[in-house]
């Protein structure tokens, strides 16, 4: 393996590590101050994927399989949040209309970026003999 990859991912772990160190530290709330510090469903899972798949992308570049190490990266941060959303369970809120709302629009953009993912494929099959 080159020295400036493991540089590189060595670089890009101390990267992921302080971005989840900020994240995790939690602001005190001025005096007086009414602040609900309760967490939407699914928050913790979602940031333990996101961590993950952090963590997989250099994993996947060490072994020569991205694809490997993504999916690994994506497994583990799900299992780790919900785990933590367990734990977390009593400072859990449910949605509010308008993380319903930005929600149902995220997965109806999602489905149709895979339906023109898909599409071009199919294409590009088709027509390049891939």
């Amino acid at each position: 393996m080159p020295i400036w990859l493991l540089i590189a991912v060595v670089a890009f772990v101390v990267i992921v590590l302080a971005v989840v160190a900020i994240v995790m530290t939690r602001s005190t709330p001025d005096e007086g101050a009414t602040r609900d510090d309760r967490r939407p469903e699914g928050y913790w899972t979602s940031l333990g994927m996101s961590i993950g798949v952090g963590f997989g992308v250099p994993l996947g570049l060490v072994f020569d399989n991205l694809a490997l190490g993504i999916a690994m990266g994506a497994g583990f941060g799900v299992a780790i949040g919900a785990a933590l959303e367990r734990k977390n369970k009593e400072n859990l809120r449910p949605l509010t209309a308008q993380e319903l709302k930005t929600r149902k629009w995220a997965v109806g953009a999602g489905l149709a970026a895979l339906a023109l993912g898909v599409a071009v494929f199919v294409v590009l099959v088709f027509v390049r003999g891939i």
